[in-house]
């Protein structure tokens, strides 16, 4: 079967059926989004003279999902325009347009009596081969099915998303009893390398994995929280960060996915899964059943395990629930001296071990809690799914968690945690001993640049399978790839003639030791490779400069080190940009000011769908001076002066709209969402192109220089006639500081540091159209820069930004 999805169904229109719809649109899959007609016409319908034949009535819940779609926080579109792919329409009056799509997915409310229901009148329209599948968390595929044709049954499956669809990257996929097996091939393929999505393959069975384990995890949390008489706040302090999970925990999560919601899924287990070991934990606690009746039902009612207040003094608090009283009540100060201890340790896996061994109440609180959902999972193969890759993919896509519980396992030391949980009572899953027994003791092993899991059945190591297109670079390391490193950064043979310079710094932050390794890698490219791909595997591509070491040099006034250091950066970029070998950046994740400016040095960008580009220097008192603010001057007037078809070179050219673009830019630290806004704010060129998966993002830039030689690679010429606007425009940019500041929308401070930036892109007090060289902009940058780092405000700011993380206003 050879089956491309060009055009998908979405049926419901509610948040999640929205959402979807947006993701789709935002791979370029058009989409139709029905829902039923509304019931009725509501007195504002009747205000706005609308009849029940009225169209905008009989598709506003459509029209109603499409615009909180484009409203939500975080954003479902990478960018608005996409909606534009989205139409919307009614089961009654459209149905017949299903007929044109490759795939439909079911979205509607999770009752099995209205799942049927949908099935039964898609099925009147269904063209032979088209796909359908139900998003369904929980409900059986079998029982969907019933009644459904034999052609239903081969071309259905269920493919859940998790909320937000945009940004979780999980899609557990269930066959249902009569599924094609190349049905299920494509689902999986399109979801992941066009929609962007890690697959996991479950079983059909009560909320699948993710789930399954997750409101396990949960209610065992409670359980332990109760009989240890910890708070609501201590729960998640313990269950948060320092275990790899989200920011928002338990209890935040709870509040966002709803307390209803939450409490459905834990039914579908008890009652779906009557031999379940642990069956008895997912009973609603008393206290949870008294919230469910006061309507703390989190988010969606304002109020849950958390409520937002004022204090006696106006200012905003957040409360936290009392689960004895259901009063909320002042958050308590959360103190263990394991945690503290944890939170210093380096590694996620070590500090679960810190936390895990630990001896006060934080620890036993770690041990039960762990000890449980490890026990739990090992017991849920094959019941839910058949190996353990899947279920740590599943927690970690699905929760946004940085390790599996295999992983946990392996991390806090299989013997030695069996041995501490048999001690306690726990009854250890008969395969965890028996693998024990056989002299393994991990549930993963590295050997020769390759991974390896335990597989059940085999009572073995078999090697994780590789995906093609997926590069992993720890791997080519442990196969004695690196070419060259040091503490900053690596330089890594990808194979077939390209090389790969990995940041590997805290946050890859950029310091004396990436830079160095960007000249060096320059030159080991120019005599050894024919190109050069810049990614990493972090979570971000790189926050920017070191400030620690900018404010550091500065308040010292070692101003000669600080200028070497900016003009060494300048010249490492510069390298990159006139190399004679291919230069490609690969950024995921936030690429900020030097990050981003690397990103402007490079030939090509091959950014991930999820990359956060911005130049966001004057956040801390300076400005972009690594030749951001010369690049957004060149790409923003340089198709201003390009000779036409006649020959004649045009003469005068108003530049004003566009200086003033790039000075919005970099003067407001705009920062693009999404790596679709980064090419509308000019940080990325329309050429540039989008890897949807990040799995891919390597691959797809290798093959882009690859591409680049095979085209017949050029390097570019330096410039030396960029022409500048001069002292009239920059005197139109102070006129309009001075508006804003007067007007109260800036501050003084904000006054000095954009107007530097205005100096730069003007090109200084020069006369308008003059030429002048990219030394000559880099030299003013730099300039600037080490002026306002003398500015006690702009230390300020650096201080206030490395102690709490948030821009200064001063």
């Amino acid at each position: 079967m050879d089956k491309k999805i060009r055009k998908a169904g979405v049926i419901g229109a509610g948040v999640m059926g929205a959402t979807i719809a947006a993701q789709l649109a935002n791979v370029g899959i058009e989409t139709v989004l029905l829902d039923i007609v509304p019931p009725e016409l509501t007195g504002d319908d009747k205000k706005k003279g609308l009849t029940e034949e009225s169209k905008a009535f009989r598709n506003k819940f459509g029209q109603n999902g499409l615009a909180g779609a484009l409203k939500s926080k975080p954003a479902s579109f990478y960018i608005p325009e996409n909606a534009k792919l989205i139409s919307i329409g009614n089961l009654e009056d459209d149905l017949d347009r299903l007929k044109g799509v490759d795939w439909i997915i079911e979205v509607v409310v999770e009752r099995l009596d209205i799942k049927k229901s949908v099935f039964e009148k898609v099925e009147t329209v269904l063209t032979p081969g088209t796909f359908i599948s139900s998003n369904t968390s929980g409900i059986p595929a079998k029982e969907m099915c019933k009644g459904r044709s034999k052609a239903f049954h081969n071309y259905f499956a269920i493919t859940h998303f998790f909320n937000p669809p945009r940004y979780m990257k999980l899609l557990e996929i269930v066959a249902g009893p009569d599924t094609l097996p190349e049905v299920v091939e494509i689902l999986a393929e399109t979801c992941e390398k066009v929609v962007g999505k890690g697959i996991v393959y479950a079983k059909d069975t009560p909320n699948f994995v993710a789930n399954r384990i997750g409101t396990f995890s949960m209610f065992s949390a409670i359980k332990a929280m109760m009989d240890l008489g910890l708070t609501v706040e201590a729960v998640d302090k313990l269950t948060g960060p320092v275990l790899g999970y989200p920011k928002s925990a338990s209890f935040r999560t709870a509040d966002l996915v709803g307390l209803d919601t939450l409490l459905h899924v834990a039914d579908n287990v008890y009652e779906g899964a009557p031999n379940d070991e642990k069956r008895e934990i997912f009973k609603v606690p008393d206290f949870i059943s008294k919230m469910l009746e006061k309507k703390l039902l989190g988010d969606k009612t304002k109020q849950g395990f958390y409520k937002k207040s004022k204090d006696s003094d106006g200012k905003k608090v957040i409360l936290s629930l009392d689960y004895t009283t259901l009063e909320h009540t002042p958050q308590e100060k959360v103190k263990f001296a394991s945690l503290e201890a944890a939170k210093n340790i380096s590694g996620t896996g070590e500090k679960i071990k810190s936390l895990f061994y630990a001896k006060d109440k934080a620890g036993e609180f770690t041990f039960r809690t762990q000890s449980e959902a490890l026990i739990y999972s090992a017991n849920r193969i094959p019941e839910i799914a058949d190996d353990i890759l899947n279920i740590d993919n599943a927690m970690k896509w699905g929760f946004a968690r940085k390790l599996g519980p295999f992983e946990i396992w392996d991390a806090i030391g299989v013997e030695k945690s069996v041995s501490k949980m048999k001690n306690a009572g726990y009854e250890i899953p008969a395969w965890v001993e028996e693998m024990l027994s056989a002299g393994k003791t991990s549930f993963y092993k590295q050997e020769a640049g390759k991974r390896y899991y335990y597989d059940i059945p085999a009572k073995d190591y078999r090697e994780i399978p590789a995906k093609p297109g997926i590069i992993l670079l720890p791997s080519l390391k442990e196969q004695k790839k690196e070419v060259a490193a040091n503490t900053g950064a690596s330089l890594i043979d990808m194979g077939d003639g390209a090389a790969c310079l990995e940041f590997h710094a805290k946050m890859n932050a950029i310091g004396e030791d990436i830079i160095a390794m960007l000249h060096k890698s320059a030159e080991i490219v120019s005599r050894d490779f024919d190109g050069l791909i810049i990614a990493n595997h972090g979570e971000n591509f790189s926050v920017g400069a070191n400030l620690a070491m900018v404010l550091f040099a500065a308040q010292e006034e070692e101003w000669d080190d600080l200028d070497w250091s900016v003009k060494a950066l300048q010249d490492a970029l510069m390298k990159l940009k006139y190399l004679d070998k291919p230069v490609v950046a690969a950024p995921a994740g936030m690429a900020l000011g030097g990050g981003c400016e690397v990103c402007l040095a490079a030939d090509r960008v091959r950014y991930a769908a999820e990359t956060y580009m911005g130049l966001v220097e004057v956040g801390v008192g300076v400005i972009p001076a690594g030749g951001g603010c010369k690049e957004l001057l060149i790409r923003n007037t340089d198709h201003l002066f390009e000779v036409p078809r006649g020959g004649i070179y045009p003469k005068q050219i108003e530049m004003m709209p566009f200086i003033a673009r790039a000075f919005e830019t970099i003067a407001m630290a705009k920062v693009a969402t999404s790596g679709p806004e980064a090419v509308k704010l000019g940080y990325l060129r329309a050429s540039d192109k989008m890897s949807v998966n990040r799995d891919y993002l390597m691959e797809d830039a290798k093959r882009t220089v690859l591409a680049m030689n095979m085209e017949g690679y050029v390097p570019p010429r330096p410039m030396d006639e960029i022409r500048v606007p001069g002292e009239n425009t920059f005197a139109m940019i102070k006129l309009a500081l001075w508006t804003m500041h007067e007007s109260g929308f800036i501050t003084d401070h904000d006054v000095t540091v954009s107007t530097k930036v205005g100096y730069v892109l003007c090109g200084g007090n020069v006369m308008a159209d003059t030429k002048v060289t990219e030394q000559y902009l880099l030299d003013l940058e730099r300039e600037a820069f080490l002026s306002l780092c003398g500015d006690p405000k702009t230390q300020a700011r650096m201080q206030h930004m490395l102690t709490t993380g948030k821009p200064l206003r001063n």
